[in-house]
């Protein structure tokens, strides 16, 4: 239980996935940035991943498109059809492997272009070339223990014709992404709902440094806990489920947790018992978000709890207990919190201070 708290569940997960799509499909909502970049006649590049330093991959894309074109030489015929819409899943794993998926979509019906009383057809649906890598890294969140994990970065090519990447092979999108590397920090500029790069327009995105933000999602919470009451030194543990909901600047944190409060004491024999005594408790909070995500821990403008107490063992508690938090100081990456406490019963009669120490992992 030490090791599992706090993890994202996703009810959009689907389970029937084939073992194509568990190949080439990325998990549901993992970028945390995303870039988009203007090319000519209506092509773009979209850039989606979740550490700025895979980017370095593709700062010779010439290269990287040269070494697609000869791998797919063998589906040539395969494209030939130009009218249809096309995608190309080119995946790249960390051992080096490449594989590829290519897709056909042929239009229900057919469209045609007419001028000066020619008719020709006419292709409506842009082209998709997706770039896909895996990258395998060594992860050691807060105290937990090192663990191998896995992060994604994909680069899409929207285009009106699969052939049009060979135009792109003249060091452009080098020099595009090259400066994305260097001024992804530097000044972006607010325009018509999106932010554009300052030093080259035509790079955009939702939010400053490409940023994805915004989101709802359930997650579960355990963590050791500490307090004091009236001369008592009182240990426990929370368990809990929690609502983050989040716009993309702000986040709205609401907890319900089970929190078994223990106290140690000899029973009229002599002998040591233990008692446990459970708070139900209902925490709210509201900040920003922290580097625009909404899974980062982060600094809470406002945060309160509310405990009940829903079961009494010995003579701690009065029946009726209730305890008020509010306000909390959070350290090492919000990992340890404390958070001054109040108990009382009755409105507000029988008072009594405390402290919690709270340490998740």
């Amino acid at each position: 239980m030490l090791l599992s708290i706090n993890w994202p569940c996703f009810g959009q997960q689907d389970t029937r996935k084939t073992n194509t799509d568990k190949t080439f499909e990325l998990p549901l909502n993992y970028p945390q940035r995303r870039f988009t970049i203007d090319l000519d006649n209506g092509n773009k590049l979209q850039i989606e991943l979740v550490n700025m330093g895979d980017l370095n991959a593709f700062v010779n894309m010439d290269s990287v498109l040269r070494v697609f074109f000869r791998d797919i030489e063998p589906l040539k015929d395969s494209l030939n059809n130009e009218l249809s819409n096309k995608r190309i899943d080119y995946l790249i794993d960390s051992t080096g492997i490449k594989k590829i998926r290519l897709q056909q979509f042929v239009p229900q019906g057919s469209s045609f272009l007419v001028k000066d009383a020619a008719i020709a057809s006419l292709k409506l649906e842009q082209d998709t070339v997706n770039f896909i890598g895996k990258v395998s890294y060594r992860n050691k969140p807060g105290m937990r223990k090192e663990t191998t994990e896995m992060r994604y970065y994909r680069l899409s090519f929207f285009v009106n014709n699969i052939n049009d990447l060979a135009r792109y092979m003249d060091g452009s999108i080098n020099e595009k992404i090259r400066t994305l590397i260097q001024n992804v920090n530097t000044p972006w500029v607010t325009t018509k709902g999106m932010v554009k790069l300052k030093a080259d327009k035509t790079i955009s995105a939702k939010l400053t440094k490409g940023y994805v933000a915004g989101g709802d999602y359930l997650n579960f919470r355990f963590s050791v806990d500490v307090q004091n009451y009236k001369n008592y030194f009182v240990p426990s543990f929370s368990l809990g489920a929690g609502l983050v909901l989040s716009t993309t600047h702000w986040k709205r944190e609401i907890v319900l947790a089970w929190e078994p409060n223990f106290f140690f004491d000899k029973n009229a024999q002599g002998k040591l018992q233990t008692f446990r005594n459970d708070f139900l408790t209902l925490t709210a909070g509201h900040g920003p978000l922290e580097d625009n995500n909404p899974r980062k821990e982060s600094h809470l403008v406002f945060i309160a709890s509310f405990g009940y107490l829903v079961n009494k063992q010995g003579g701690y508690f009065e029946k009726g207990t209730m305890r008020l938090g509010a306000g909390r100081l959070s350290l090492f990456n919000g990992k340890t919190k404390l958070e001054p406490a109040m108990y009382f019963t009755n409105l507000f009669k029988g008072v009594t201070p405390g402290l919690r120490w709270t340490q998740s992992f």
